[in-house]
């Protein structure tokens, strides 16, 4: 039996990331993941996405050029198979380059699937799908997530899609009903749209992307009924069946949809299909429980990424690996570790519509409950020179502090580039700044981020752009 220091499930970016710093720290490892390297989000999440997004915004742009000042094309045809084509590279590059990286730094990668972890003396035995055994005196379960459905609906990925199957059409559909209306849903239904996709958004709860700032929902909301997205709030469905006119959905409120394709995006599930024979770790909702340290009840098991049910972005589970990375190495090198614990709270969260929404720290509500008395600071890309010469106003920063001190403890934007400039907004709220901080940073002029910076002087009514 094989034995190392660590050993990893799953090769995702919380995996990838985490066997990376273990060998530049000089301790072995290996990962075990039955697919590519780089899990759902290379292969078939956040990349492939983001790739359809920038297709469609440059598509979308090239029918509105007149608006720019340039000829309007009497026809703009689109061959999809070249957009697939497209995205497919990309991800293929990207994937192809953490395997040579992996490669370049003698990592192992182990082509199977974790079957069981049973305890063996002060290590842990690794039982693989393959037959083999490895073993580590520390592993770390980085296994992810899986799409969600509802009750008695299959995702079959011919007709009922999950976000790997949508992904993989290389034919647009001419009509697609997107089931949730969260960050992975708006995604795809604005890609669509930007197609010419008829698009319809069904969702249960009473707005859109619901863990989003309300103000911000709202106004993404509208924005996307303006581009032609049909947004149904407070509907859930409740059947689909095949029909000879397309797929008939069966909805709450007692109406039906004919569409061609159905996206279902309810959320995902942590993905834990290992048995732990000698006793798992303690689980809650299906989801690893884990201390500030990702250690998980049994010692010597850390659990990072979606399957600790934590916050489900591949930027939360790369953070987490290299956290649990540093531990590992002042454990082995018999130091203290003064990590401290991760806020996630803090972690910025992005959603790549058409406006982008992007978001930091606490929303106007949780702020209120939080600290009291808040004080919000608003600025508008319709004010902002770059926005205009860009064509694109839609939108605003918000900006939420705390009335006492005026600690920067917020901040939400809707617009373009929303997912670039939020990182602005996570270094002042993770350092607890206040709104004064802005005499301290000088922003390029004419830049999108002059609007954070207007938005933060608003908190003190000291916005040289606003009224």
């Amino acid at each position: 039996m094989k034995e190392y220091q660590v050993v990893i499930i799953g090769g995702g970016p919380g995996g990838y990331e985490t066997a990376i710093r273990l060998a530049q720290y000089g301790i072995t490892c290996a990962v075990v993941e039955s697919q590519r390297l780089g899990g759902v989000c290379l292969n078939c999440g956040c990349i492939p996405t983001k790739a359809l997004v920038k297709s469609a915004e440059l598509y979308r742009e090239m029918k509105e050029a007149d608006q720019y000042g340039l000829p309007k094309p009497a026809e703009l045809p689109l061959d999809y198979s070249q957009v697939f084509e497209r995205k497919n590279k990309i991800v293929e590059q990207l994937v192809g380059g953490i395997e040579f990286l992996f490669k370049k730094r003698s990592i192992e990668v182990i082509k199977a699937r974790a079957d069981s972890i049973t305890p063996q003396g002060d290590k842990w035995k690794v039982a693989l799908d393959n037959g083999e055994e490895i073993s580590a005196s520390r592993v770390i379960l980085a296994t992810g997530s899986i799409s969600k459905s509802l009750p008695n609906i299959t995702i079959d990925e011919v007709d009922v899609l999950s976000s790997t199957g949508i992904l993989a059409l290389d034919k647009l559909p001419k009509s697609l009903a997107v089931i949730g209306g969260g960050v992975i849903g708006c995604e795809f239904a604005s890609i669509m749209n930007s197609f010419g996709v008829e698009v319809h958004i069904i969702e249960f709860l009473p707005r859109i992307v619901a863990l989003e700032d309300d103000e911000m929902c709202r106004r993404l909301a509208l924005a996307l009924k303006k581009q032609g997205i049909k947004v149904n709030t407070n509907v859930g469905l409740q059947s689909v069946t095949k029909t000879d006119a397309g797929l008939e959905l069966g909805l709450s409120n007692e109406s039906t949809l004919v569409v061609e394709k159905v996206l279902m995006s309810v959320g995902r599930a942590p993905n834990l299909d290992i048995e732990f024979p000698a006793g798992a770790p303690q689980l809650e909702k299906g989801a690893v429980v884990i201390d500030d340290q990702m250690r998980t009840s049994l010692n010597g098991i850390f659990a990072i990424g979606d399957v600790t049910g934590k916050l489900a972005l591949a930027h939360t589970a790369s953070k987490q690996g290299l956290m649990v990375a540093e531990l590992i190495k002042d454990e082995l090198e018999g130091k203290e570790s003064h990590i401290q614990p991760l806020n996630y709270a803090n972690i910025p969260r992005c959603t790549f519509t058409s406006p982008e929404l992007a978001s930091v720290g606490l929303s106007e509500a949780e702020a209120k409950e939080k600290y009291g008395e808040i004080i919000v600071g608003k600025f508008p890309f319709s004010a902002s020179g770059k926005a205009m010469a860009m064509g694109d106003t839609n939108g605003f920063v918000k900006t939420i502090a705390r009335a006492d001190d005026q600690t920067l403890v917020g901040m939400h934007i809707l617009g373009p580039n929303a997912a670039e400039l939020i990182g602005q907004g996570a270094i002042f709220i993770s350092q607890g700044a206040n709104a004064k901080v802005v005499e301290d940073v000088v922003f390029a002029h004419p830049t999108l981020s002059e609007s954070i910076k207007e938005s933060i002087e608003d908190i003190r009514k000291m916005s040289i752009h606003k009224i």
